[in-house]
């Protein structure tokens, strides 16, 4: 909808028009599948490691939310997700986005906009899902307006638990992190840790707090991992326990080697003959590319492992890297290398990993 395109007004003969019994039980139904797909993103998914949506969720939700008043809150909610699964968008293509520029619609352009999306949309009902939809705007609009609370639900299920809370939160942000950075923030460490590594203006800025509150992070991702109990977990988890009780004893440079090869071991396990497209070439030729295939959950869990595996050659001469490596913590005994923040970041990554991996099994098993 454009402004030098203006919105058909609606029939008014057909919003008037008695529904024969057959149509009200129709609507009846279009209803019922309306408060499932709402139903659906309300409940808590935190073990839901790909958001495992129904497509048929998604449209009725869709048109639903352009009823309610809370239009731009909405299109806020949603932006995450589509930043990350650039396929959804495929999935609202007669639904402009302009028409969530209005911040305040109000009741009477309500059957007007309804008219022009159901002109377009399937709905997989009837042709008379039209005049069903108009009428459903004009008997349940106060129950329309619990929408927009839905949505504030479903943006929080996009991102893992202690990155739920945090106000405001842009995807880009949670990117340069985990991707740029290599800090891991899937399921570690708690939230406000993880909204002071978010909002640092800085990589610099983010290590100071990894070497500031290594203490709480060590205890956040120990907590992580010993509630994980599933097969696919539990090899690695008295592992990531040994690394940890290292780095409370003190000793970090065994903490980070530990953790390095459990890190390797993982990695491995979980991409298996894959493993190259998602780590950076010898030549430095390949790109991240691979990452983008990902669900949210998957990015923001394994995103840190393209920094980890940054290209490290002690035969090539070049520098050994200041920030936590695979490569480097595996051939060299470098004080450069083996520091207590590289100990500490390499530990949330294990951490990160194990927690995702239980979350993963624990959804799939009870699917």
């Amino acid at each position: 909808m454009t402004e030098e395109e203006p919105i058909e007004e609606p029939n008014e003969a057909e919003d008037n028009t008695e529904l024969t019994p057959e149509e009200r039980e129709r609507l009846e139904v279009t209803r019922k599948r309306l408060r499932r797909a709402l139903a659906r993103i309300t409940r808590d998914m935190a073990m839901l490691p790909k958001l495992a949506f129904h497509e048929s969720d998604f449209k009725n939700i869709s048109v639903v939310s352009t009823f309610a008043s809370q239009q731009s809150k909405l299109l806020d909610a949603i932006k995450p997700a589509w930043a990350v699964q650039e396929a959804w968008k495929k999935q609202f293509p007669v639904i402009d986005s302009d028409i969530f520029k209005h911040t305040a619609l109000t009741q009477t352009t309500l059957g007007a906009i309804t008219a022009r999306l159901t002109k377009n949309v399937d709905f997989g009902l009837s042709d008379t899902f039209t005049k069903l939809a108009q009428q459903v705007v004009t008997q349940q609009s106060a129950w329309l307006k619990t929408v927009g609370p839905a949505f504030e639900s479903l943006k929080r299920a996009f991102y893992p638990p202690n990155l739920r809370q945090i106000d405001g939160l842009r995807w880009e942000e949670v990117q340069s992190v985990v991707m740029v950075d290599g800090i891991a923030l899937y399921g570690v460490p708690r939230s406000s840790i993880a909204e002071a590594l978010i909002r640092a203006d800085s990589a610099a800025k983010r290590r100071d707090i990894l070497g500031r509150r290594w203490k709480a992070i060590s205890a956040d991702c120990r907590a992580a991992i010993e509630g994980c109990e599933t097969e696919v977990a539990a090899p690695y988890v008295p592992k990531a326990l040994a690394a940890l009780d290292a780095l409370d004893a003190g000793h970090s440079a065994a903490a980070q080697a530990l953790a390095g090869a459990l890190l390797d071991s993982m990695v491995n396990s979980y991409f298996g003959r894959h493993r190259y497209l998602y780590t950076p070439d010898r030549h430095a030729r390949r790109t991240n590319a691979a990452y983008d295939e990902f669900s949210m959950h998957e990015y923001i869990a394994l995103a840190p492992i393209w920094q980890a595996w940054q290209k490290f050659f002690p035969d090539e001469g070049l520098p050994i890297p200041h920030t936590f490596s695979r490569n480097a913590t595996a051939h060299t005994v470098s004080a450069k290398q083996y520091t207590k923040r590289n100990a500490v970041q390499s530990l949330m990554i294990a951490s990160s990993l194990i927690y995702f991996f239980d979350r993963k099994a624990f959804w799939v098993n009870s699917a």
